[in-house]
C-alpha cells in the first residue's frame, strides 16, 4: 500500500508541475485557509517551495502536525504537495496568488478501508497572515 501511495505521489508531482499558475511568492510568509490550515513557507527560491503545513480542517485525520510542503512557484503559478505520513494520504494544492490571499484548488489521495486508491476534491483560499 506504501509503494501504491509512493507511486501516486511521484505522479502527482509531474503533472502538477505543469498545472501551476500565478505570481511570486514570498518567502518566508505565513499563510491560512478558512478551515484554520496554516501554511508556512520558509523557502521560495529558484522556483522551489518549502515549508510545512498544518492540517486543522474538521473532519480530516492528520490534525495538529506540521507536516512537510513542497512545490514549486513559477510567474503563472504555483503548486505544493503535503504527504500525511500517518494517515497514508496526500494532497496537493494549485494555485496563484492573488494580492494577499491565494485561491487553490486540492485534490486529496488516499487509500480507502477496502484497500482501494481513491481520491477527494476541494477549494481552499490561503489569506497571508505575515
Amino acid at each position: 500500500m506504501q509503494r501504491l501511495l509512493a507511486f501516486l505521489l511521484i505522479a502527482q508531482f509531474f503533472l502538477a508541475v505543469g498545472q501551476a499558475q500565478s505570481q511570486a511568492l514570498p518567502a518566508p510568509s505565513y499563510w491560512k485557509n478558512e478551515r484554520g490550515s496554516e501554511l508556512f513557507v520558509w523557502s521560495a527560491t529558484g522556483g522551489a517551495i518549502q515549508g510545512t503545513f498544518t492540517n486543522h480542517a474538521q473532519g480530516f485525520a492528520c490534525q495538529g502536525i506540521p507536516y512537510p510542503a513542497s512545490g514549486a512557484v513559477r510567474p503563472t503559478g504555483l503548486y505544493f504537495i503535503v504527504t500525511f505520513g500517518q494517515c497514508n494520504s496526500f494532497t496537493r494544492w494549485v494555485g496563484k496568488i492573488n494580492g494577499p490571499q491565494m485561491p487553490t484548488s486540492w485534490t486529496l489521495f488516499y487509500v480507502d478501508k477496502n484497500g482501494k486508491p481513491s481520491k477527494l476534491k476541494g477549494a481552499d483560499t490561503f489569506t497571508r497572515v505575515w
